[in-house]
């Protein structure tokens, strides 16, 4: 009976974590045209085991917490921009990326939890050590193919911001 609680308890903390704003298909950005001096970038996220949110900035600006099965949309001015993820108000580093944008262009990047965080606690104090000197943070960003990216959206929902 207590692993049936346990399970139940446990099911109820993930829907918790996920997002839920509308699906992707049901916002505008589905349909809706990248202004004409801006590029879009749309970060996604499916399920992980890191239940907490990943802060994503461009150029040093938090554009929002993306919730695991999430996505968020931003639209920005061409050039350069750097991009990262991290845990907000967690000192444990940032995962970071430069991408180029030009005007009219639409950017997807995956954001998912760095295995490396995982396998730390298997290693005992060892990785207790590489925990803490690791300054990549908790997740990674890589960019994705239009054609996966919209597969992978399909399921997904709005983050808050």
């Amino acid at each position: 009976m207590l692993n049936i609680r346990l399970y139940v308890v446990f099911l109820f903390l993930l829907s918790a974590c996920s997002a839920a704003g509308p699906k992707f298909q049901d916002t505008p950005f589905a349909l809706q045209q990248v202004p004409d001096d801006k590029g879009r970038i749309i970060f996604l996220r499916g399920f992980d085991v890191d239940f907490r949110s990943a802060t994503l900035a461009v150029d040093g600006a938090v554009i929002g917490g993306l919730e695991q099965k999430g996505f968020i949309v931003t639209d920005v001015g061409p050039g350069d921009h750097a991009i990262s993820a991290s845990v907000r108000y967690v000192p444990l580093g940032e995962y970071a990326i430069t991408m180029n944008v030009r005007a009219g262009e639409t950017h997807y990047i995956k954001v998912s939890q760095r295995l490396e965080r995982i396998t730390y606690s298997l290693l005992g104090p060892l990785g207790t050590t590489l925990f803490f000197l690791d300054r990549k943070g908790e997740f990674k960003l890589e960019t994705l193919a239009a054609a996966v990216a919209r597969k992978e959206l399909e399921e997904l929902k709005l983050s808050k911001y």
